[in-house]
């Protein structure tokens, strides 16, 4: 975790929000309630009435923002259609923080097994990411070991729910870490500009803004700076026949078949920040670079080559 910077997430309880005082209290980020599903009927779907506010307010003063939804799905039908709502909801606009589906509620947890909860939530993560966004899961490290397959949710950034002086869950690394509330161990729980005076708090360990908007998800056009005509041929990670490559829609799935690297940017030149040390290591691929050579791969924060004779879509 080499960066921890200091957010807040808020909803209609915590209305109103001068957002000028909360900056200047030293918040970095905000993470916005889009909406939630019902308790009696989790068909019925609701924008929280105070996120169009909250994203004005916040996007006036600079303020970086996120957003989630609390999700009550519980099958691919249900997945489907509060991803319709959240996409709906947040078009037009732009997140330098992910889109997190909000996965807590017991009822729904304790409604179907484990797999289908699962596929239910994956089905709604992939339907959000499918339409160029950043997404992720919030939720707390027994729900994630006892009503989920967590195996199956390791490609997507985790925001882990946990009120400690520290954060013990350690399957996978963390993107973020809800800390506190109304209880907080590590920081004083009233902020400045805050209606209700309580916020709860988090810890990113990810440099979001800069990972979102180099790749162009969440509303921002992509920034890359590719340079692969420059590389020689003869190198294993470059081919100018773009019929070797990997070209289907993302997001999508690759496995190694060998040793590779992976770069900071699309380009032979960059900076390599990771060795795959064999095949048969996965990733998931959530962008193409413009020539379509390369394929982002948000796990590392890294791009790798979609070569088909180093790498095969699963």
């Amino acid at each position: 975790m080499a960066i921890k910077v200091w957010g807040i997430d808020v909803s209609k309880y915590n209305a109103p929000i001068d957002w000028q005082k909360v900056k200047n209290a030293g918040v970095k980020f905000a993470i916005l309630r889009v909406g939630f599903a019902s308790t009696s009927n989790r068909n019925n779907l609701y924008l929280d009435p105070y996120f169009e506010i909250f994203y004005k307010g916040a996007k006036a003063v600079g303020m970086p923002v996120g957003a989630y939804f609390y999700s009550r799905c519980n099958s691919v039908s249900t997945a489907k259609k509060e991803a319709e709502f959240i996409l709906n909801a947040i078009k037009g606009k732009q997140f330098e923080y992910p889109i997190w589906l909000d996965v807590e509620d017991q009822k729904t947890l304790q409604s179907v097994s484990r797999a289908a909860m699962t596929k239910a939530v994956v089905t709604c993560l992939e339907e959000i990411e499918s339409a160029g966004y950043y997404v992720g899961i919030y939720s707390g490290k027994y729900i994630l070991r006892d009503n989920l397959i967590d195996s199956e949710l390791k490609n997507y950034d985790h925001w882990i729910a946990q009120y400690a002086s520290r954060s013990t869950y350690t399957t996978y690394e963390i993107g973020m870490w809800q800390f506190g509330g109304e209880v907080n161990f590590l920081t004083e729980k009233k902020i400045p500009g805050i209606g209700s005076n309580v916020a709860d708090q988090n810890y990113s360990y990810k440099d979001y803004p800069t990972i979102i908007k180099r790749v162009g998800l969440n509303g921002f056009k992509s920034s890359d700076k590719e340079n692969t005509d420059t590389a020689s041929n003869d190198n294993p990670e470059v081919n100018t026949t773009t019929s070797n490559y990997i070209n289907v829609k993302v997001p999508f799935y690759i496995k190694t078949l060998t040793s590779v690297n992976i770069r900071k940017s699309p380009s032979i030149n960059s900076a390599i920040i990771y060795t795959v040390p064999r095949a048969g290591i996965q990733y998931r691929i959530t962008s193409i670079s413009s020539d379509g050579k390369w394929g982002y791969a948000p796990y590392r924060d890294g791009w790798i080559t979609l070569n088909k004779k180093y790498v095969q879509q699963v």
